[in-house]
């Protein structure tokens, strides 16, 4: 084999390796970071039916690169964002249950950790809303809005 031919083939076999290993990384970030599913349904003759299913990476992607709000240092605000962060990391850390389970004749309101996921349905005679996000992204966004309000509040 000339020199020539393995300079090739030693820069196929690279781009094959970088390929694959890009790949499977991306492979196992999407797997890791489960999906969200939003499904909206609203009767009636105005009403529309949206069900929106994607991977928790576009959900994690768009939390990291979004900026955060400008009023993270009101007082309310920074009590809210420090509960939420602690809601999260308990969420995580506890066994599957029902938190909220409210029914009022024909409206429901349930709200569950399920397989690692946040779980709030709302449902009435009529309308129907559902959604399922990974805990992940609930940890990711507490602890995201937690340092912007940690970051203000030292400047």
């Amino acid at each position: 084999m000339r020199p020539g031919e393995r300079l090739a083939l030693a820069v196929v076999l690279g781009l094959v390796v970088l390929v694959g290993g890009t790949a499977g990384a991306t492979a196992y970030a999407w797997h890791s970071s489960g999906t969200v599913n939003v499904a909206v349904h609203e009767a009636g003759p105005d009403g529309t039916d949206v069900s929106l299913h994607m991977p928790g990476l576009l959900l994690n992607a768009a939390i990291v690169l979004c900026p955060t709000p400008r009023r993270l240092d009101e007082p309310n605000v920074v009590a809210a964002i420090a509960a939420m962060g602690a809601v999260a990391d308990q969420l995580a850390r506890m066994p599957d249950a029902v938190l909220v389970d409210v029914r009022d004749g024909d409206a429901i309101v349930r709200v569950e950790k399920k397989a690692g996921r946040l779980v709030i349905r709302v449902h009435d005679r009529r309308d129907r809303v559902d959604v399922d996000v990974p805990i992940g992204s609930v940890r990711l966004l507490a602890e995201k809005l937690g340092r912007a309000s940690r970051r203000r509040a030292e400047a």
